[in-house]
């Protein structure tokens, strides 16, 4: 059975209007630091990058998100 592992870093903003935006990075870079991320999620606040109807201002959470796939193979 063939295993296939997932990793995405899941970046949750604040908008000034009360609702989350979410950035999912695939395969992100092994090793990060907390202050890394931190440093990146200010840095993209900064930047207004993000928003339709109201810009992010400020960093809600940010997580690894694993995913861990199991191959049955049929008879």
């Amino acid at each position: 059975m063939a295993e296939i592992t997932k990793k995405n870093l899941v970046l949750t903003f604040g908008t000034g209007a009360g609702k989350e935006v979410k950035i999912t990075i695939a395969k992100p870079k092994e090793g990060l630091a907390s202050g890394e991320i931190s440093s990146a999620m200010t840095d993209i606040i900064a930047a207004n990058a993000l928003g339709e109807d109201s810009l992010v201002t400020t960093k809600v959470s940010a997580k690894y998100v694993v995913q861990q796939t199991e191959a049955i193979t049929l008879a």
